[in-house]
């Protein structure tokens, strides 16, 4: 590790343990698997926290110290997301070219599988400077088989009064 990137690190929004886990540690045992079993992370993590709406995954990414997510554009089929926020304008300053989203992607994926009820698949659409775009893409045609479905019961996330979501605070784009 350079001295560059301890002090990054030693001074991150995330703290300096999470920061090391996630940016240092995860991707040295992973190698070159890491963005695939991430994205399975990410699905795992999001049967911890099922939440029932985009309002509530919104809140949920933030709390979970993801970033700020916002719904940027949406149809039947697609949803597309901005992840964006200090913490993701840090991850991409220590190492733009090797820092993996693909965590957040299989959350969103999974979360959505919940609301929609149909197989969901989410993938990194680009990295800006200061932004990471997720694109969600549903098949109604594969319906969750209602055997091989997990029975989830949503969680009621807790809102302080800063928490109002940020979906309603801007309608998304068809």
């Amino acid at each position: 590790m350079t001295q560059k990137r301890y002090d990054q690190l030693i001074n991150s929004k995330r703290g300096f343990i999470g920061a090391t886990i996630r940016d240092v540690l995860l991707p040295a045992i992973l190698g070159k698997e890491t963005d695939g079993i991430l994205y399975w992370i990410g699905k795992d993590l999001a049967r911890e926290y099922p939440v029932q709406s985009i309002d509530d995954l919104v809140l949920l990414t933030k709390q979970l110290g993801f970033g700020k997510l916002e719904l940027i554009k949406n149809s039947p089929l697609q949803h597309t997301f901005k992840l964006s926020g200090p913490v993701v304008e840090e991850r991409l300053a220590i190492d733009k070219e090797h820092t993996s989203f693909t965590l957040e992607a299989g959350f969103i994926a999974q979360e959505l599988e919940f609301q929609l009820g149909t197989v969901t698949e989410a993938e990194i659409d680009g990295i800006k400077h200061k932004e990471v775009r997720i694109f969600a893409q549903n098949d109604p045609q594969k319906n969750v088989n209602q055997q091989e479905t997990e029975i989830v019961e949503f969680i009621k996330l807790h809102r302080d009064a800063d928490s109002k979501p940020d979906s309603q605070a801007k309608p998304a784009t068809n």
